[in-house]
């Protein structure tokens, strides 16, 4: 088969794998290996303590108010989740709920050089924390959550979160056998082609990231890939 049909096909074969997925009880997360296990940032580190993990929270809530015009209280849930937006370390993992934005990140996250993957996840009416009676976010069960501080860069990217009662545990295994239906793996080889395809459909740095960094990016990836540049996008 020549290399032009290969990765038709595997854009067709992904097409056709979020076909599955048409109710609103699915999540998905993007993953830039196969490799990598479902865990939160905070813990990925060898060296994880939840000491440290409070520390950092706290660091983050005291530099808040620089930056921050509100004057309303956040509680622990309402930090957490703006740690997390803002790229500190913490128990939360994102997800979204369309699963061409996680194609997205997997495409365009770093990997290790093998597949990125998709995952896909049932999420029950059990599994949703409400904040306003599990209102510590570090002795509550592992569930999702649904941010409080919807930034126009959570809401074009439709994301929730994990939260992680053990964060270097990970929520499941996306490799078991038994899940295979639930994940799509993009052959590495068609990363550069997926990139193109969303791009085309809308999901591009642009979209994703809701700001002139994003416009920023994008622009340097069409410049780069000399993509899309002789149209009004």
């Amino acid at each position: 088969m020549e290399r032009g049909s290969q990765r038709e096909t595997a854009w067709r074969d992904f097409l056709a794998w979020t076909e599955r997925f048409t109710s609103g009880r699915w999540v998905f997360r993007g993953l830039g290996d196969d490799a990598y296990d479902l865990l939160p940032t905070v813990g990925r580190s060898k060296s994880y303590s939840s000491t440290s993990e409070l520390a950092v929270l706290d660091i983050f809530r005291r530099r808040l108010t620089e930056f921050l015009s509100s004057t309303e209280p956040l509680n622990d849930w309402d930090a957490l989740g703006l740690a997390q937006h803002h790229g500190a370390p913490t128990r939360l993992m994102d997800w979204t709920s369309n699963p061409l934005v996680a194609a997205f990140f997997a495409v365009n996250a770093k990997g290790r050089g093998g597949n990125p993957v998709l995952i896909a996840k049932s999420l029950g009416s059990d599994e949703i924390i409400q904040t306003d009676v599990d209102i510590d976010p570090f002795s509550c069960a592992t569930g999702f959550v649904l941010p409080r501080f919807f930034t126009y860069r959570i809401s074009s990217q439709s994301g929730l979160f994990s939260v992680h009662s053990d964060p270097t545990e990970p929520i499941l295994d996306h490799r078991e056998p038994a899940r295979a239906d639930m994940r799509f793996i993009i052959p590495v080889s068609q990363r550069n082609y997926f990139q193109e395809r969303l791009f085309y459909f809308g999901f591009d740095a642009q979209r994703i990231m809701g700001d002139l960094d994003g416009i920023g990016t994008r622009l340097h990836w069409q410049y780069d890939r000399a993509v899309g540049l002789d149209v009004v996008r």
